[in-house]
């Protein structure tokens, strides 16, 4: 079931959003007409985790679905580890940095040359961290990049 190149990335994102949602559970659920910071996350994740499951019976029922090769293991558990390196990571390197490295390093793993993974990386860093904190106003995390102000 869980050896076809559909069934591993599903695996995979599906235990990853189980940890997203557990996380969000920390933060406070509320309620739908005043929701706390952990609201949006969690249901996010729940949907995350409905469609990876949907996924994964999709692959397990068809028969003529090749099996994984080792590659697609590695390339899973790298995007992965990717992830979890960046839930530390973003505190003190700070969103742009923290972000730029983890969007570079999952096109990169994705195959993605070099030079186009850190053009994207650093402007999808950029253009989020200035619209969460001009348009929207959400403070996020500065880390090494302080100084800018």
């Amino acid at each position: 079931m869980l050896n076809t190149p559909a069934g591993t990335p599903a695996s995979s994102t599906a235990s990853a959003n189980r940890s997203a949602e557990s996380g969000a559970s920390r933060l406070g659920f509320g309620s739908v007409h005043a929701p706390e910071p952990g609201f949006f996350p969690w249901l996010g994740g729940l949907a995350l985790v409905g469609l990876s499951m949907a996924l994964l019976f999709q692959a397990a029922r068809r028969a003529d679905v090749a099996v994984a090769s080792r590659g697609d293991w590695v390339r899973a558990a790298s995007l992965l580890a990717a992830l979890a390196l960046y839930v530390p990571t973003l505190e003190p390197l700070g969103y742009p940095v923290a972000t730029a490295a983890l969007c570079a390093a999952a096109l990169r793993i994705l195959g993605v040359r070099w030079p186009a993974a850190l053009s994207v990386g650093l402007g999808l860093a950029v253009v989020t961290f200035v619209l969460f904190r001009r348009v929207l106003g959400v403070e996020l995390p500065r880390g090494v990049l302080a100084f800018l102000g």
